[in-house]
Formats: structure tokens, C-alpha cells, sequence
């Protein structure tokens, strides 16, 4: 691993971040996921009357709706905040006219997504983080003993994140759009990977969509370890099915990335 370009990368990231995007995009992202969390808690107290089915508790795995819909959110909302960065990190480049150099410099592709992904982990930490303290008024509950599993289960849901990144990137830069493409996959992600409803509810076919996704997997690690309480070995299966799933992503986003820049640098040549 080249030190030198995953150091120069985090460095003029973080000098972005610094200059170019001041607290209230800080606040902006905090209260999206307000936003979400407060839907929720309105429709559960003005729409369900503060009950849930016995079915929704059996397919969610919990009856503490809010606490559901939390953890779903943060996890959503991380891959979101992943997304909008590290995917739009080359065709940023391309936007500003330095794609080009970039090509011409001692460039690696792995550090250089993963120090932009370093970058945007530590600034989504404090985002969510703050989301989190201001989801507890609203019912946020945790079970102490899945705090080991949570940290098992951390990584995993990086490494899920960071491999949708990856695709997406290709996609954003292959058709020079970013709206369409990120926004549409979002509104996907929010539909498909049970972020405020258990997916029990969708059709069979959307349900084996859904965990075509990285994201699904790890929206259930997550929960699995923090609302349920369920113990490492409990989550082995899920644990290795979303790193091969998340390794299959990361080597499609790659492989078709170097394809991706040519056919971007060949449009710019005319």
C-alpha cells in the first residue's frame, strides 16, 4: 500500500471539508436523519396508536418501533453520506478539470478511495453520532450485551458502504450525472433494506433484490447486534454472506472503474 497517496488524499480532503463546507452542511445532514426519525415517531403515535401487530413484531424481531427505525436510519444514512463522497470523488475530478492530471500522477485507486472513505467516516461519526443523542428523547434503546457484536459487525457495515460506493461511482462517471444515479439509488435503498419496515412486507421479488444489496445485510447486522442483542456467533451467517456480497461489489466497482476513466478521458478528448 502506497502511504504517500493515501496521506496526500485524507490531507486535501480534510482541507475541503475544513474551507468549503461550514457548519450548517454539518447541520443539514443531522437533521435529514431528524427529519426521518420524526416521521416515524408521528405516524407510530398518531397512525398505530403506539402498538405494532404481533405480525410487524415478528418480522421486525423487536416491538420497540422507534428504537427499529433509529438503527435503521443511521445505517441508511451512513451509506448515503459514503455515497455522496467517495462515489462522487473521480467525476468531481472530471467536473474540475483535474481527471486528467490525476491519470498522469503516481495514482493508486485503492488509496485513493480509501483515504477519501477515511475522510468521510470520520466526519458521518460525528454527524450520526449527534443523531443518535437526539434520537434517545424519541425512544432510542440499545441491549448493552450486542455492543460486542456491534463492534464485530462495525467494519463489515464499512466495508458494505464503501463497496456501493464503488459501483456507483462507476455508474456517476460512465454517464456523467450524479443526481439521477445517487438519488435513485437512495430512494431504492430506503424502499428495499428494511430502514423503516421490516421487508416481509415487500413482494418475494423485490425481497431477493433487496439482499442483492450490501446495504440489507448490513442494516440487519447492526440492528441484530444493537436492538436484539445478539452475540457475534449468532451473526456469523449474516457476517459472511455480507462480506461476500461486499467483495463481489468491490471488485465489479474496480474492474469497472479503469473502464470508466478511459471512456471519461476519451469524452474529453472529443
Amino acid at each position: 500500500m502506497n502511504l504517500g497517496v493515501l496521506r496526500a488524499t485524507v490531507k486535501k480532503n480534510l482541507m475541503i471539508r475544513v474551507r468549503a463546507y461550514p457548519m450548517n452542511f454539518f447541520i443539514g445532514n443531522t437533521l435529514t436523519g431528524l427529519y426521518t426519525l420524526l416521521g416515524a415517531w408521528l405516524a407510530y403515535h398518531c397512525l398505530f396508536g403506539g402498538s405494532l401487530s404481533p405480525h410487524f413484531v415478528q418480522a421486525a424481531g423487536t416491538a420497540d418501533y422507534m428504537s427499529y427505525v433509529a438503527v435503521g436510519s443511521v445505517v441508511y444514512l451512513f451509506v448515503v453520506r459514503t455515497c455522496l463522497n467517495v462515489s462522487r470523488s473521480l467525476i468531481s475530478e472530471l467536473r474540475e478539470g483535474t481527471l486528467e492530471s490525476l491519470m498522469l500522477a503516481p495514482f493508486r485507486r485503492t488509496e485513493y478511495f480509501l483515504g477519501t472513505m477515511l475522510v468521510q467516516t470520520v466526519a458521518t461519526f460525528g454527524e450520526l453520532a449527534v443523531f443518535a443523542a437526539a434520537a434517545v428523547p424519541f425512544g432510542l434503546r440499545v441491549q448493552p450485551q450486542g455492543l460486542a457484536a456491534f463492534l464485530a459487525v462495525l467494519p463489515l457495515a464499512l466495508y458494505a458502504a464503501f463497496a456501493v460506493s464503488m459501483v456507483l461511482g462507476c455508474v456517476m462517471l460512465l454517464t456523467r450525472d450524479t443526481f439521477i444515479s445517487q438519488n435513485t439509488l437512495f430512494v431504492a435503498m430506503m424502499l428495499l433494506c428494511g430502514v423503516t419496515f421490516p421487508m416481509e412486507y415487500l413482494p418475494f421479488w423485490l425481497r431477493l433484490a433487496a439482499w442483492l444489496v450490501p446495504a440489507t445485510p448490513a442494516v440487519s447486522l447492526v440492528r441484530g447486534a444493537l436492538i436484539q442483542g445478539s452475540s457475534p456467533a449468532e451473526l456469523a451467517g449474516l457476517m459472511a454472506y455480507t462480506a461476500c456480497i461486499s467483495t463481489a461489489y468491490l471488485a465489479v466497482g474496480l474492474f469497472c472503474t479503469k473502464r470508466a476513466e478511459k471512456l471519461a478521458l476519451e469524452k474529453m478528448e472529443g
